[in-house]
């Protein structure tokens, strides 16, 4: 299994006129657009140019990091999820096949996989 196109690990920074931020490169692994969910994760409450069954990107570096520093594992965008695998279980809409095959998984291919995204 291998990560998606669209959650693009590297990026380069535009010239903004701050000569420090310019051209730097990143590594969010997002593609920060929206994407319907599907009904699960839908609240219906559209927010400016998103549906409400839509959502944005959020990138995945520092996702290791999220009990050290909030002291939770909250996840999405209620906080619903308490684990990885709890929130790409959750996915559906566009994320349906990538949930699926997710799914179908090996449970130890399923363990690197959570075990990598754990690194970011």
């Amino acid at each position: 299994m291998k990560i998606p196109e669209a959650d693009t690990p590297e990026n380069t920074n535009d010239t903004d006129g701050h000569r420090f931020f310019e051209n730097q490169k990143i590594t969010p692994y997002t593609d920060l657009l929206l994407h319907n969910m599907g009904p699960g994760l839908a609240d219906n409450v559209p927010d400016h140019l998103a549906s409400g069954s839509e959502w944005r990107t959020q990138p995945l570096w520092g996702l290791g990091l999220i009990s050290l520093v909030n002291g939770h594992t909250y996840l999405l965008h209620d906080g619903r999820a308490r684990s990885i695998e709890e929130a790409i279980l959750w996915h559906g809409g566009e994320a349906e096949k990538s949930k699926e095959n997710y799914k179908k998984l090996p449970a130890k291919q399923r363990q690197y996989l959570l075990k990598y995204l754990q690194s970011l």
